[in-house]
C-alpha cells in the first residue's frame, strides 16, 4: 500500500463512521506508514551526507559509547539527544520533525520560547556549541 501524508491518514480517519470503520483504519496503519526505526533514518541520512557515526557522535557533544548505543538501537534518545544529532548533522527542520516524531519525542512548537530558538538553531543551521550558547545567553536549558 502507498505511503500516506499525516493529511491523507486524517482524512481517512475523519472518513470513519462507526467503530468498524474505525477498526479497518487502524489494521491498515501499519501498511500505510513508514515503518522505518530512527537508527535506520539517521544512518540513511549520515550516508547520503557522507558523515561518519564517529564524526556525528562528536559534533553533536555526546558520550562516545552512549552515541554509538543510540546509533545501533540498544538506546532510545532522549529529545535533546535526538536535537543534538539533528543539529550536527545539518538537518533542515521537515527532517528533525520526522526523526522527532520516529523516537515518540514532541515535535519542535514554534509557540513555545526553547523550541523557537531550537528552530531558529536548524534554520540558521548552528552548530550544537552554538546552540547551547545561544540558549544560555537566552535563559533557556541548554541541550544535555
Amino acid at each position: 500500500m502507498d505511503q500516506k501524508t499525516t493529511g491523507e491518514l486524517m482524512q481517512l480517519l475523519s472518513s470513519a463512521k462507526n467503530i468498524s470503520d474505525l477498526k479497518q483504519y487502524t489494521d491498515a496503519l501499519a501498511d500505510m506508514t513508514s515503518s522505518v526505526t530512527f537508527p535506520e533514518y539517521l544512518n540513511e541520512l549520515m550516508h547520503a551526507r557522507g558523515v561518519t557515526a564517529s564524526k556525528l557522535i562528536s559534533a553533536a557533544q555526546i558520550q562516545r559509547n552512549y552515541g554509538y548505543q543510540i546509533l545501533d538501537g540498544r538506546r532510545s534518545p532522549s529529545r535533546d539527544k535526538v536535537i543534538s544529532l539533528c543539529l550536527a548533522l545539518k538537518l533542515e527542520l521537515p527532517e528533525t520533525q520526522r526523526a522527532l516524531t520516529l523516537t515518540k519525542n514532541g515535535q519542535l512548537y514554534s509557540k513555545n520560547k526553547r523550541d523557537s530558538i531550537l528552530i531558529f538553531a536548524f534554520v540558521k543551521k548552528l552548530s550544537v556549541i552554538d546552540t547551547n550558547v545561544l540558549l544560555e545567553e537566552m535563559n533557556e536549558p541548554v541541550l544535555n
